[in-house]
């Protein structure tokens, strides 16, 4: 195996101890020759699966924006989506409930069959199909629950999606009302194509084979462990196409270690190439960011945490008053600054900096934290003290440590009564979306596309993004008038809005704004490139 020179950016007493732990024997090239040797990156990102009609966590559509081709995608440094699998795409009405997309004629999945305008079609309607029947089954009783069809895929993003027609070559999408946005839905992996005589409708495929037409082909799959990827002959699109192979190594966890530690591990001793996950804050603080052979690349990066409540009726935190009361509660300053220890931004809006729309809600209406008064309006509303209930939370640095923080936040002045409990990411989020089992959950949300929409139409409308059962007819309206603006500059004042409704309801509360970093050795080009708009681009890498 090729060893890549070891780090000096992480203490030495650190490094030994956590690579004592690291996982070893991993053959992963088929070549001495520099030039054919995968690029190894790791992270602690780790996919649910690779189909898109199935797959709705970050981490799978970062791998599947490798690995399958959309009408349109999104280029590093631009706004606007652009023309990938399609000639072309627009509105054909000045109402923006038609958008039309006509197809390239050169396209073949990695299997060699053409790519036609009925698999586009099959793809989106693939989505709506098992979304409908998952619930159906929810809704059967004869059905026995372990036998009812669990579905945790993206199809709050086709809520405004009436048809989808072709005409030869063209694809015609028609929405139920005015949406400017529709063209940022079509570019992510809610428009992933499949082939259609490879993909059930209504099954998902969870055997990890792939037939699209990315980048990159998945070669090998190595449960628990990693991906290999290779280049696709066949792309054509938008994108430069892909010179080296890469290998994705995934670090989940077990009992000894956490995920971060693993990665720390595996990057000390000098088994990676590009160091793309989350290490622990306290590692990640202390990196040496001007070291030359180990360059960082840091990123405003979008994603957000959260605490999002189940509001459901008889729920333990279905009352509006206490979920008001533990947004006053929670200290966005201390969990940043101690627990993740500066590697985060504190975040008072769904909408994090850099984004239209950004502002201060959640700070500006819950000013008064002292428990006395929190206490008073809690009384009034009727409410039995302490109110009990359960975070549910997954991964994430620090994660163990950051759900006992909230707690210990939250049960100051015994107002609640606070129970955290961690779940393995597989059981996590059929319990969000599927089960809906959770009183409350901790939980990341990456943008989809580079437009405010995307932390807003998805989370907080009808599409229920985050499964918190709340609705909100101002909220609607309010989303429906920004999706009908072309000139997105113009909508900033109607999502300030839309967020001042969605900090009185509390039903989601924003924690903080995460800063990426990427390490990298000195010999890998385009980790500049490597992210960005809901799309990770390892086809930009290169070795020198």
């Amino acid at each position: 195996m090729r060893r890549i020179r070891a780090k000096g950016v992480i203490g030495i007493g650190l490094a030994l101890a956590l690579v004592a732990g690291a996982i070893g024997g991993w053959a992963l090239f088929r070549s001495s020759d520099d030039s054919e040797e995968p690029i190894v990156v790791g992270t602690t990102s780790t996919p649910t699966m690779v189909d898109p009609a199935g797959a709705y966590d970050a981490s799978a559509w970062a791998l599947m924006s490798n690995l399958y081709q959309s009408l349109l995608t999104f280029e590093h440094g631009r706004e606007q989506p652009v023309p990938d699998a399609a000639e072309s795409c627009g509105f054909t009405d000045n109402e923006l409930t038609v958008y039309r997309c006509t197809l390239r004629s050169d396209l073949k999945f990695s299997n060699g069959r053409p790519i036609t305008a009925e698999d586009v079609q099959f793809s989106y309607e693939r989505i709506q199909a098992m979304a409908a029947r998952a619930e159906e089954d929810a809704a059967d009783d004869s059905i026995p629950e372990d036998e009812k069809f669990s579905y945790a895929g993206p199809s709050a993003l086709l809520a405004n999606l009436l048809a989808v027609r072709v005409d030869g070559r063209d694809v015609i999408f028609e929405l139920e009302h005015s949406d400017a946005t529709f063209p940022f839905v079509v570019a992510g992996s809610v428009g992933a194509i499949v082939d259609r005589e490879k993909y059930a409708k209504l099954e998902l495929r969870d055997n990890w084979l792939v037939d699209g037409s990315g980048p990159f082909m998945l070669e090998e799959y190595h449960e628990g462990e990693s991906v290999e990827l290779v280049p696709n002959p066949e792309y054509r699109g938008a994108h430069e196409p892909a010179e080296q192979p890469v290998t994705v190594r995934y670090f989940y966890g077990n009992d000894e270690e956490s995920p971060e530690d693993q990665l720390v591990a595996a990057w000390e001793a000098g088994e990676l190439d590009v160091n793309d996950g989350k290490m622990p804050p306290g590692v990640m603080a202390n990196v040496n960011r001007s070291d030359p052979e180990h360059p960082v690349t840091e990123n405003t990066a979008g994603s957000i945490r959260v605490l999002a409540f189940n509001t459901d009726e008889g729920m333990p935190v279905d009352s509006q008053v206490a979920r008001q009361t533990a947004a006053a509660l929670l200290d966005r300053e201390s969990l940043s600054s101690r627990v993740q220890q500066g590697t985060v931004e504190p975040l008072y809006s769904l909408i994090p900096v850099g984004y239209t729309g950004h502002g201060t809600p959640y700070f500006d209406q819950y000013r008064e934290t002292d428990t006395e008064v929190l206490r008073q309006r809690m009384l009034d509303a009727g409410l039995s003290l302490p109110v009990e209930f359960e975070i549910a939370y997954s991964r994430g640095a620090a994660n163990h440590e950051e759900a006992a923080a909230i707690e210990r936040q939250l049960e100051e002045g015994d107002l609640f009564e606070v129970e955290v409990a961690h779940y393995e990411w597989d059981e996590f989020i059929p319990g969000v979306y599927s089960a809906r089992d959770y009183d409350a959950y901790l939980i990341g949300w990456r943008p989809d596309f580079p437009d405010p929409s995307t932390f807003t139409d998805g989370i907080l409308g009808p599409g229920d993004g985050m499964a918190t059962g709340y609705s909100d007819e101002r909220i609607d309206g309010l989303i429906a008038e920004a999706q009908a603006e072309q000139d997105r500059a113009q909508t900033a004042d109607t999502f300030l809005a839309i967020h001042e409704l969605a900090a009185e309801s509390a039903a989601i509360i924003p924690i903080w704004q995460e800063k990426r970093f990427t390490i990298s050795q000195d010999d890998i080009t385009g980790v500049q490139h490597l992210i960005g708009s809901g799309i990770w681009r390892l086809w930009e890498l290169r070795r020198i």
